[in-house]
């Protein structure tokens, strides 16, 4: 035999076992590959009849007492692990024969060429047919497939196994192949450059190199299969049957499937100095197990400096002897504990909030045992040392060495806890316990707001210290000098209005300072944001960025005016002495005053306003306008009393609590330097400008919950410990504080005990029912649990779901530490080829999706005024809503709440939710009105008063419905079954009709249409279909579907096609403003059957051409409805000469046939008419947007509130595949908003983090999510970040500001800034211009004078029209205006001319020069043209503006008549636009044709067309004017 095998056969023999072993052996340590003859291989009973003994024999298979065992189990043990590896995917293809299955072609092909060869010869057939085969990878002649699908004969294929081992697959005939572990001899020169790219490498230390004989070829490799060890066999075959090939396979398959003790050593290469390496005897994965991997050198060098740092802070406690007897073993096990988890943390911890491994936890032990140690060593310093005098504050002494040392000993006993603390995880991960306390102390200290990370919190953190600084100054520098007696010095008076100025705008700006920066970046360096812009244009631009800068433009716009403004009537209020001369009354007539209106504000209007008021009440008492309305008709109109709320709330928060807080300051301030002895005017300087700083920001913020903190601040230090008293200013302050942890130990406590009343307890699992019982005995720890989860803000969960309750770790507002905000899947952000085949993102939750980020951007229009309105009831930061329509279930939460803003973020549930979603959506919606029960019967109840029951249970919920109708505009969903609008044949002919007459329409429409019929290409390709007797015969085209249909020549001709659609051709073409040829046989009318031809082509080639079945028609008709154009027939190429052709033309046909055919059901008849038709496309066209729901312009067009949309659906869920019809109309939508127990929310989704991330509950159906209505825990634990929870949408941080709110806007008024007050001021001294005039004569009045000038509506009563047409008015209508000018001229006399008419004026603008007339710009709705610069500081505020002297009478002149006494022939008048607008500034939109339906005189076609219906000619010479007796009083005093 030639090759390889030849080599094996000419080596000698080897004797014995032993010395076949040392033989290799030497080989291995002489570093050559053992080249074993075929003898040697066999042993000494090669020759016995039977190979599977001689195995035996050599202990290959394990023995002969076994063999019986393993022959009767060998079959079951090799089918189930080459489905284990068939599954795990490391072989893809498993061998028929191994299967059961018949034999394979492999074996047909080893049996054919076996038979042509002498069974003499040494090695057998089969196994020379399995060298020539597989000998090659040995050679040099290898042949590495380039691509995936390269499966040729003899392709290798490279890989990775789940253990990390570099494998090769090898295809062989008729698909099948073999795999072997890449790293014998056959496979070095091909691994070493892989291996010479990597740090580690693995090798096998005891595996015997490959030989290049044949013999070894086909010795099994060894495959890593699932949980199983296997070693390499030698295959021993005699001299046997070439038939009994099934013994051949079953001793292979045996040998692969042996287990052996002895495993193959690996080795990692660990990196010390720059070309020195060290060998780790540990494998990937083990060494992975062992340690954990480090990202960079700088991690390793603060691993190693922090590891470093713990060993010395605990020898330094352990050396000044914090700890003796058995305490310092425990102390020992914490430091040892600390530096392991740098080496290798606890994955997962139970504070970890991610599945899988979490970096940052690994550095929380040491960091903590860092700080821990350095606050014991500090504190006992300082205890030793007693630096500061001790102070005395409510009775506690501060600051004393027993103080100091009992601090040290709580953090001794804490730092000795760790184990036990870290295994409940009682200490959140190091980044959020950093914004856990930068956020509490800018709340609890400065009065802050919210953080939404820790970058927000330090920025926060440091404007709140940078403006505490400043003020601290000037309170110092006040209260070191000495008082005059009845007198504030001017200092403090500049002290209090910097402190009330700098508190309103701090309680104005977000925390989070990102759209500042955009704003300011825009400012200052423009080209940065025209590089973000370029590369930004590919996506459809977003309105919201542009929007949130122009609000935080208007916000410091109008902070720069009213902090101005409340600086000066502050120092003024401080300086008049008011608060000392009035100190012993005005304080409780202060405190009076504003416990009456917060009560009347936060406790009596709300409840009046609720669904339940008092839950006694069935119905509200102050009742929406849209209360009784069955479905909402437009947006919420204000009512009275959300205007008396408002204007309460602006009461509250700009005059009563600024009031009560300067008057604290200046009589503390007055006591304090009345007895400078008694206090450190150091540090009594730095509480009364925190205090005073935390409690203005605190009531410009949060108004609802100061006036009860007011309350108990005069009844506790008033009238209950009066001794106590630190001063208001203090106690106030220290009151603020203690309310607030108060508050939540209140919602945890209602939490608790709503949520394990026996009487309405919910067991979700068998471990419920078993935890209920033994919760009981535990009362008083859970009540500890609440005090310590209430001291420190921390979440108070149920176990599992069940009544046991445990205190999780300190989470700042915003709770999750990670942003899991959802993303939704379409065709920007997936390849096309997915796009084509797999079609992603089709499921309804996905597409569901688009519209919860429209109505989060509703919110984010209005939530903060409706919020300031009170349409959501008492709201505070951390507060959590639900909002509930037919089919929309979102949960907001409130996160930051500022003075005028409010960020929140909105998760939205699933459209059609679990079994238990739904029971808890019933018991949110269901109304209680009805229930009659008391206890066991049913006596009734009062109207409109709640039975005793439904009373009783209302109160036993963590949930409370506020408003049962909150209007907000979203969308309105319907959707059809595409099967039944599409399943008889008449009605998809109905569908192919339109389809064609749509592609018409879009042919006749184009811009393109003549470069189309002019192109050479396209006419030479559709030259032949013109020729007698031609049709177009695919069979995609039938009679039963297609209207023009030629029978007699089984096809589309182009004579029946024109039969049906020439009319429709021809009316089309004769609507474009250009003529086109229209005859029979024109190149449009080939155009347009080419087209037609070619759409229902692409439609039956997407069907698959199975027209007569209704799935392949919908799936067809999908696909072109999503743009997947397949041109697969010569006779359509012609379309690639412009690809417009289907851009514009076929694809927008299929979209609107569909929408045709859609309201074909509900008037058949309507579009019968061509006109009617066109109209109604070209209706659809402008106002209805039509795309699929992948396409990024579906969501653009939701976002950008398109008032209708439409779309086919493709819904592929697990138990259905169906195709919908979607329909989105733009509307108002009615919600029913609850209010949640904000400590339930925190403590259910603690809870699920927990239970999911540190217990690894994988249950789909665990007891946790099991519904519970009296909580809500499905729904809220279903709204919880992915992959805890299963929202279908998580939106971002999102801000709302109260500016954007319409209606409250127009309740109160633009922004105040330098423009808005400069324009109002030239607009009353206008009026007043006008008044003066009007005033003195008897007929007049200033509202008659406004009209006169041009700016009313009333002189139109006093302006008859003329009893004829005159030249004038006649081409008057056709002037166009001019440019706005400068409406500032010199006053005219006012005297009067003798001809009785009113004296000639000046006109300004001056007169039009000769020549052609300036364009008049359309009167659109948006932002007015900027002015140009004019002689003054006073101009025109637009086309013909309030300043304009021209003599017009009337409305501008807008009958068309020149200038009152204007001379003959001279001064022309400028017809403008109707400006009717008071101020320019006023945000009251009028449509051209509401103006024109108001006044009887203007033209609502000149207005709507924004240019004059006349043609310009010369100027006329004025005519005589008959003025009225009433009206020239009113002309002699215009002005």
């Amino acid at each position: 035999m030639d090759g390889a095998g030849g080599d094996v056969l000419r080596v000698p023999l080897v004797g014995s076992k032993a010395e076949l072993e040392a033989q290799v052996g030497v080989e291995l340590a002489a570093g050559e590959p053992a080249v074993l003859p075929a003898e040697a291989r066999r042993g000494p009973a090669a020759n016995q009849p039977g190979w599977r003994g001689e195995l035996q024999e050599e202990g290959a298979v394990g023995g002969a007492e076994e063999s019986g065992k393993r022959d009767r189990s060998s079959s079951v043990r090799r089918t189930q692990a080459i489905r284990r590896r068939h599954n795990a995917g490391s072989n893809p293809t498993p061998p028929a024969s191994v299967m059961g299955s018949p034999p394979s072609s492999l074996q047909e092909a080893q049996r054919g060429r076996a038979a042509s060869h002498s069974r003499a010869l040494t090695l057998p057939s089969a196994l020379h047919f399995a060298s020539s085969l597989l000998l090659t990878r040995a050679g040099a002649n290898v042949h590495e497939a380039c691509t995936f699908d390269d499966t040729s004969e003899g392709a290798v294929h490279y890989f990775y196994d789940e253990s990390g081992v570099r494998r090769s697959y090898t295809f062989g005939l008729a698909g099948g192949g073999y795999e072997n572990p890449v790293g014998q001899q056959g496979e070095q020169a091909a691994s070493g450059a892989w291996d010479r790219h990597s740090h580690s490498s693995s090798f096998h230390s005891a595996d015997i190199p490959e030989a290049t004989g044949g013999l070894n070829l086909l010795q099994p490799r060894p495959v890593v299969l699932q949980g199983m060890q296997v070693r390499r066999v030698p295959l021993e075959i005699p001299e046997f049957d070439l038939l009994d090939q099934d013994s051949l396979h079953e001793s292979q398959e045996q040998t692969l499937m042996e287990e052996a003790p002895p495993r193959a050593q690996h080795s990692y290469k660990y990196w010390l100095l720059p070309g020195r390496w060290t060998s780790v005897r540990y494998e990937r994965l083990a060494l992975l197990a062992l340690l954990d991997r480090t990202r960079g050198v700088v991690e390793n060098v603060f691993g190693v400096g922090l590891s470093s740092l713990v060993a010395f802070l605990g020898y330094l406690l352990l050396l000044k002897g914090f700890f003796t007897d058995i305490w310092v073993f425990q102390f020992c096990l914490v430091i040892a504990s600390c530096q392991y988890s740098l080496l290798k943390s606890v994955q997962p911890d139970a504070a970890s909030p991610m599945h899988g491994h979490n970096w940052v936890i690994a550095y929380s032990r040491p960091v903590y045992f860092c700080i821990c140690c350095l606050l014991i060593w500090l504190l006992d310093t300082l205890g030793s040392a007693q630096p500061f005098p001790p102070v005395s504050l409510y009775g506690l002494t501060l600051f004393s060495a027993s103080f100091f040392f009992c601090a040290r000993d709580v953090a001794t006993v804490f730092t000795l806890c760790f184990p036990f603390v870290f295994l409940l995880g009682l200490l959140p991960q190091v980044n959020t316990c950093l914004m856990y306390l930068l956020e509490q102390i800018d709340m609890h200290g400065f009065g802050g707001t919210a953080a939404t990370s820790p970058l927000t919190a330090v920025f926060s953190l440091s404007r709140s210290l940078l403006a505490a600084a400043l003020l601290y100054g000037f309170c110092l520098g006040a209260i070191k000098t000495p008082w005059p007696e009845q007198h504030v010095p001017v200092l403090f008076s500049v002290f209090c209005g910097l402190l009330v100025a700098l508190s309103y705008h701090l309680s104005r700006q977000s925390s989070d300072p990102t759209v500042l920066w955009s704003l300011i970046r825009s400012k200052l360096f423009p080209e940065l944001e025209e590089r973000s812009l370029e590369t930004a244009r590919a996506e459809p631009p977003d309105p919201l960025p542009d929007k949130m800068r122009q609000s935080v433009r208007e916000v410091l716009h109008s902070d720069l005016v009213m902090c101005v403004v409340i600086a000066v009537l502050t120092f003024a209020v401080s300086a008049s002495t008011v608060f000392i001369a009035l100190k012993s009354v005005l304080g409780f007539v202060l405190y009076a005053l504003a416990g009456a209106v917060g009560f009347f504000t936060h406790y009596l209007l709300p409840q009046l306003r609720k669904q339940l008021p008092w839950f006694c009440l069935s119905q509200p008492v102050l009742k929406p306008q849209e209360y009784s309305q069955y479905e909402v008709r437009g947006a919420a109109q204000v009512m009275w009393f959300e205007k008396l709320y408002a204007g309460l709330q602006c009461v509250e928060k700009y005059l009563i609590y600024p009031a009560v807080v300067l008057n604290a300051l200046t009589v503390d301030a007055h006591t304090v330097v009345s007895h400078p002895d008694k206090f450190c005017l150091y540090c009594r300087a730095l509480l009364m400008t925190v205090a005073g700083l935390k409690l203005l920001r605190s009531a410009f913020c949060c108004p609802p919950q100061q006036y009860l903190t007011l309350a108990f601040t005069v009844l506790l230090f008033h009238f209950d410990y009066p001794r106590l008293s630190q001063g208001f200013l203090l106690d106030y302050f220290l009151m603020s504080l203690l309310c607030s942890k108060l508050w939540d130990l209140l919602y945890k406590l209602r939490f608790v005990l709503t949520y394990i009343a026996p009487w309405q307890i919910t067991w979700g699992s068998a471990f419920h029912a078993f935890a209920q019982p033994f919760a009981v005995p535990h009362s008083a720890m859970l009540f500890v649990q609440a005090l310590l989860s209430g001291l420190f803000s921390t979440p108070l969960n149920p176990l599992l779901g069940s009544a046991v309750f445990i205190m999780s770790y300190a989470r700042p507002l915003k709770f999750w530490e990670r942003d899991y905000n959802t993303k939704r899947v379409d065709h920007s952000n997936t390849r096309l080829v997915t796009q084509l085949d797999r079609n992603p993102g089709s499921d309804d939750n996905n597409l569901n999706s688009i519209f919860y980020e429209h109505l989060t951007r509703s919110l984010q229009h209005t939530l903060c005024g409706d919020l300031m309105l009170g349409r959501w009831g008492n709201y505070g930061p951390g507060d959590c809503f639900v909002l509930a329509s037919d089919y929309l279930n979102a949960l907001v939460h409130l996160i930051e709440v500022g003075n005028g803003l409010i960020t929140f973020q909105l998760r939205g549930l699933e459209f059609r939710g679990t079994y238990c979603q739904q029971r808890e959506v019933e018991a949110i919606t269901e109304g209680v009105e009805e229930d009659e029960g008391c206890c066991c019967c049913e006596p009734g109840h009062l109207p409109r008063v709640l039975s005793f029951n439904a009373a009783f249970g209302q109160r036993w919920l963590a949930w409370e419905v506020t408003a049962s109708k909150y209007v907000l505009e979203g969308y309105s969903i319907s959707d059809n079954n595409a099967a039944s609008m599409l399943q008889v044949f008449d009605l998809r002919k109905i569908l192919i009709t339109y389809y064609v007459k749509s592609i018409i329409y879009y042919v006749s429409r184009s811009p393109k249409l003549e470069a189309w019929l002019n192109h050479e290409g396209i006419t030479a390709s559709l030259r032949p279909v013109r020729a007698p007797g031609y049709a177009d015969s695919d069979p995609t085209f039938s009679l039963s579907v297609d209207e023009d249909y030629d029978l007699r020549l089984s096809g589309l001709s182009l004579p029946s096609f024109c039969s049906v659609h020439l009319d429709w051709i021809q009316y089309c073409a004769s609507r474009r403003s250009q003529p086109v040829d229209q005859d029979w046989n024109s190149p449009l009318v080939t155009l347009c059957f080419g087209l037609c031809v070619l759409g229902r082509r692409a439609l039956g080639t997407a069907s698959h051409s199975m027209s007569a079945s209704l799935e392949p028609f919908l799936y067809g008709l999908h696909a072109l409805f999503k743009g997947d154009f397949r041109i697969t027939s010569p006779r359509d190429e012609w379309v690639f000469a412009d690809m417009d052709l289907l851009h514009r033309v076929v694809a927008p046909g299929v979209r609107m046939a569909l929408k045709l055919h859609q309201d074909h059901f509900t008037s058949p008849d309507e579009y019968e008419e061509p006109a009617a038709l066109y109209d109604a496309i070209a209706a659809n066209e402008e106002r209805l947007v039509i795309s699929h729901e992948g396409d990024p312009a579906w969501r653009s067009a939701i976002l950008s509130n398109t008032p209708s949309l439409l779309a086919l659906r493709h819904v592929m869920d697990d138990a259905s595949d169906e195709y919908k019809i979607i329909m989105l109309n733009r509307r108002h939508l009615s919600f029913r908003v609850i209010k949640v127990n904000r400590e339930c929310v925190r403590g259910l989704w603690a809870g699920q983090q927990q239970e999911l991330v540190f217990l690894r509950n994988r249950n789909p159906e665990r007891g946790s999510i099991q519904n519970a209505k009296q909580a809500l825990r499905n729904m809220i634990n279903s709204s919880c970040d992915q992959p805890l929870g299963y929202p279908i949408y998580v939106s971002p941080l999102t801000t709302s500001l109260a500016g954007s709110h319409p209606q409250l806007r127009a309740l109160w008024g633009g922004p105040v800034s330098l423009g808005a007050i400069a324009r109002w001021l030239l607009h009353s001294w206008e009026r007043l211009h006008k008044g003066c005039g009007a005033g003195c004569n008897s007929g007049g009045n200033v509202d008659d004078s406004d009209c006169g000038g041009g700016g009313g509506l009333t002189s139109l009563s006093n302006n008859p029209s003329l009893a004829q047409p005159t030249p004038e008015n006649t081409a008057g209508s056709g002037d166009q205006a001019l440019p706005p000018g400068p409406g500032w001229g010199p006053r005219p006399s006012l005297s009067s001319s003798g001809d009785g008419r009113p004296p000639p004026l000046l006109q300004w603008p001056p007169p039009r020069l000769p020549g052609p007339p300036p364009a008049s710009p359309a009167p659109t709705e948006g932002p007015r043209p900027s002015r140009p610069p004019g002689p003054g500081p006073l101009s025109s505020e637009g086309l013909s503006g309030k300043w304009s002297l021209g003599g017009r009478k009337g409305l501008g002149g807008s009958d068309g008549e020149p200038a009152s006494g204007s001379p003959k022939g001279g001064t022309p008048k400028s017809q403008a636009p109707l400006d009717l607008n008071l101020s320019p500034d006023v945000s009251t939109e009028v449509s051209p044709h509401r103006a024109a339906q108001d006044i009887p005189c203007l033209n609502s076609s000149a207005l709507e067309s924004g240019t004059p219906t006349g043609a310009p000619g010369d100027w006329p010479a004025a005519a005589e004017e008959h003025e009225s007796p009433a009206a020239q009083p009113l002309l002699e005093h215009q002005y």
